[in-house]
């Protein structure tokens, strides 16, 4: 597993035992450095770094991937692509950003073997069938992303549905809740991004 650091807002522990890799992407260094936590490499346009984290990562021997400010990629982006191939999860992705956020939703579509995490939050992208682990009483959202998600079939919910349509203009899948210790999305046409809330929301 590839883990991410992203330049938001963290809170909570973190498990990072499953941590094969730790990559920093640009202003996600400076949490790592306050964790005392030496990424494998850096990645980033370096604008959102202070001169101490990079004279950190320097001194660690961190490998450092640096890309020009103007770009038509975000800085996560990046880092997505370098480890296209693998299994990846992505801290601190929460800010106040929200067109950043709203991309990263559609670059899940893209690297389809990513999930964002935070201390309440699991999201994904599903297309074709995935079987997650939940807990029951869980809240659990699904819906449609980037056009109408058909064929839509969800096991282990206190609302199931079996092959049907989820308009992207008719957001119903909002508000579900997990019944059991393991849940099923299945797509045939389209996809769609969960939300598990491991506590619960506001």
């Amino acid at each position: 597993m590839v883990c991410i650091f992203a330049n938001g807002r963290y809170g909570g522990e973190m498990d990072l035992s499953r941590c094969d890799r730790v990559v920093a992407v640009d202003g996600g260094a400076n949490f790592l450095r306050s964790k005392g936590i030496a990424p494998d490499i850096f990645i980033g346009d370096a604008d959102s770094v202070s001169g101490e984290t990079m004279e950190w990562l320097k001194n660690h021997g961190v490998e450092m991937k640096l890309f020009p400010r103007e770009k038509d990629e975000i800085d996560l982006e990046l880092a997505l692509q370098q480890f296209e191939s693998e299994e990846k999860v992505v801290f601190g992705w929460q800010g106040d950003r929200l067109d950043m956020i709203l991309a990263l939703f559609y670059l899940l579509k893209r690297f389809k073997n990513t999930v964002l995490e935070s201390e309440n939050l699991v999201i994904g992208y599903v297309e074709g069938k995935k079987v997650l682990p939940a807990r029951p009483g869980e809240k659990w959202s699904i819906l449609p992303l980037g056009s109408d998600a058909e064929g839509v079939s969800l096991s282990g919910f206190k609302y199931t549905l079996k092959g049907a349509k989820m308009p992207v203009v008719k957001p119903y899948g909002v508000s579900n809740e997990a019944v059991s210790s393991e849940v099923e999305i299945e797509v045939k046409t389209g996809g769609v991004i969960f939300f598990r809330w491991k506590k619960e929301p506001l």
